[in-house]
């Protein structure tokens, strides 16, 4: 058996970006490179659960055999953090019978393939928490404020309502400062090593 040793596949879930390090953050026209200072380390993101539905006010009809429902959509901003910080979720559906998708920004997928969007339910990722897979985890990155993610919850219960729509969020935070990165004169490349790159989405 062979063991993947990458910092996305530990055991423990592993900060992305070190002291010193520097980040692209996409689209580059809005943001820019940046740098964790070496006087700062990432910080723990502890669990935050976000419920789209309201018992017996905004609840979700029970599926259908012939067609999928309506969803309700969520512009969420309760992971929002403070300015020039980036933040490192992983995402995990907390209710059976709901599935969610994760749109940033508001109008495009975050996570697609050539055949759409792709859903995440509590069958799956509760089973890669359980199992320490945490690279199969939905992740997303968010900058300050300025790009929430809007959330859809569709429901995938045949027999009933659903009354809550929840998902936990868990990570890291990374306090950045702006850098002006040396660039190549002919290859337009940085001159400086670029530890991650991440895209958080347009602005809305």
């Amino acid at each position: 058996m062979s063991y993947l040793t990458s910092l996305v596949n530990k055991e423990t879930i592993t900060p992305l970006l070190k002291p010193g390090q520097f980040v692209r953050i996409e689209p580059y026209h809005q943001y820019g490179f940046f740098q964790l200072p070496r006087s700062t380390t990432p910080e723990i993101l502890p669990p935050v659960r976000v419920n789209l539905a309201t018992p017996f006010t905004t609840s979700m009809s029970a599926a259908v055999d012939t067609g999928q429902t309506s969803p309700i959509s969520t512009k969420v901003t309760a992971l929002d953090v403070q300015d020039l910080t980036l933040a490192q979720y992983k995402l995990v559906a907390l209710d059976e019978g709901v599935r969610f998708e994760v749109y940033q920004p508001n109008t495009v997928a975050r996570f697609a393939n050539r055949n759409g969007p792709i859903s995440f339910d509590a069958g799956t990722t509760k089973y890669f928490l359980s199992s320490g897979l945490y690279s199969c985890l939905p992740e997303i990155f968010l900058f300050a404020d300025k790009t929430p993610p809007t959330v859809k919850a569709y429901s995938i219960d045949l027999d009933q309502p659903q009354f809550y729509a929840r998902f936990a969020a868990f990570g890291f935070k990374y306090p950045l400062e702006f850098k002006e990165m040396p660039l190549d004169k002919e290859t337009k490349q940085p001159l400086e090593p670029i530890a991650l790159t991440v895209k958080v989405g347009e602005r809305t």
